[in-house]
């Protein structure tokens, strides 16, 4: 018994792929259907989005999903979407192009983006002082070896918590940078 492939082709592809089933296509008549696919404000260059399909076809091909039609090569060639291929399931990631971010963005409130940014800048203002504070420890004692084991545990208690605001600073960074808007 073979074994079902799993491939991850482009959503908007795989669906552009379908209505063109037995149908000879190329790949600049496939990306110019692909373009009218996305919104005026996030589509790519012409040439960026053909080298994408073009390198997906050959996935494709090398899955025999696609076909080269009647054995046609160089440019203009033209492919043959051959939907029985029982030995391959295609399954739909998200387009490159379609703005997977800014939709994560766009769900997100007003309100929330800027309570991030605020978290933002309130954990560097603490972690600067936290920094601030280890480093004056270190001079007092390093100057005055008499303090030194007075300043001790309020140096490494200084430092520990630089070291758990730097991973709070880094968590709300992470979860900016997730969602999409500028730090």
């Amino acid at each position: 018994m073979k074994k079902t492939e799993r491939l991850h082709v482009d959503k908007i592809l795989i669906e552009l792929l379908r209505k063109q089933s037995g149908t000879p296509f190329s790949n600049t008549s496939i990306r110019d259907m692909y373009l009218l696919q996305l919104p005026e404000g996030q589509q790519p260059s012409r040439n960026q989005l053909r080298k994408h399909i073009y390198r997906e076809l050959l996935r494709l091909e090398s899955a025999k999903v696609v076909e080269r039609h009647a054995g046609s090569t160089g440019r203009g060639c033209k492919f043959i979407y051959r939907s029985e291929n029982k030995g391959t399931v295609l399954e739909a990631k998200p387009s490159p192009f379609s703005g997977a971010n800014e939709q994560v963005e766009s769900s997100m409130d007003v309100e929330t983006q800027r309570a991030l940014q605020e978290e933002l800048s309130k954990r560097k203002v603490e972690l600067i002082a936290s920094i601030g504070e280890a480093e004056e420890y270190q001079r007092l004692y390093q100057k005055y070896p008499a303090l030194r084991s007075a300043v001790k545990a309020q140096y490494h208690e200084s430092r520990e918590r630089s070291t758990k605001l730097l991973g709070q600073l880094r968590a709300v960074e992470s979860i900016i940078t997730t969602i999409g808007f500028p730090a």
